[in-house]
C-alpha cells in the first residue's frame, strides 16, 4: 500500500469519525468495529487473524480490550478502547502491562490516540511516548507517530 493510499484511509477514518461522532460516543463497540479495528489494520495488524490480535486477552488482573501478539504469541502491547469522547483512569491498563510484561500500552477511543511505556520507571504522565488525534492532526502526522505500533 502506498503513502497515499495511507494517507487517504487515515482521510476516511477521520471523516467516518465525524459523521457519526454521536453513534461513537454512544457505543464502544461501534468505536472499537469502526475506528479502532480499521486503524489497527490500515497498521498492518491483522485484526482478524488471532495469532496476531486478541480481543479480550486474559491476564492475572484482567482483560484488556485487545492484546497486538509477536510471531510467539506472547502480547507486546495492550490496547484500551473506549467510546470515542470518553477518557478513563490508565491506571487500570498499566497493571495489566505490569502482571505480563508488556512494554506499551495503547490508550483509544478511535480519534485519540496515547502510546505508554508502561514498564519505564516513572509516573504515568511521564510514560507517555507518543499521541496522536485523527480529527486535528494532518494525516502524514498520524502515519509518523502511529506506526510506533
Amino acid at each position: 500500500m502506498s503513502i497515499d493510499d495511507l494517507t487517504r484511509r487515515v482521510e476516511e477514518l477521520a471523516e467516518r469519525a465525524r459523521k457519526y461522532a454521536d453513534v461513537f460516543r454512544r457505543s464502544e463497540a461501534a468505536t472499537r468495529v469502526s475506528l479502532i479495528e480499521p486503524f489497527l489494520r490500515l497498521l498492518g495488524w491483522n485484526t482478524e487473524d488471532p495469532a496476531q490480535v486478541r480481543p479480550e486477552f486474559p491476564t492475572q488482573s484482567g482483560r484488556p480490550d485487545y492484546a497486538l501478539l509477536e510471531k510467539d504469541g506472547r502480547p507486546l502491547i495492550f490496547v484500551g478502547a473506549k467510546p470515542y469522547g470518553r477518557q478513563e483512569d490508565h491506571a487500570q491498563y498499566v497493571s495489566y502491562c505490569v502482571s505480563e510484561g508488556v512494554g506499551y500500552f495503547v490508550a483509544t477511543d478511535g480519534v485519540q490516540w496515547e502510546v505508554y511505556n508502561t514498564l519505564a520507571p516513572k509516573p504515568l504522565q511521564e510514560k507517555l511516548v507518543t499521541r496522536w488525534d485523527i480529527l486535528e492532526d494532518p494525516p502524514m502526522e498520524v502515519l509518523r507517530k502511529s506506526f510506533v505500533i
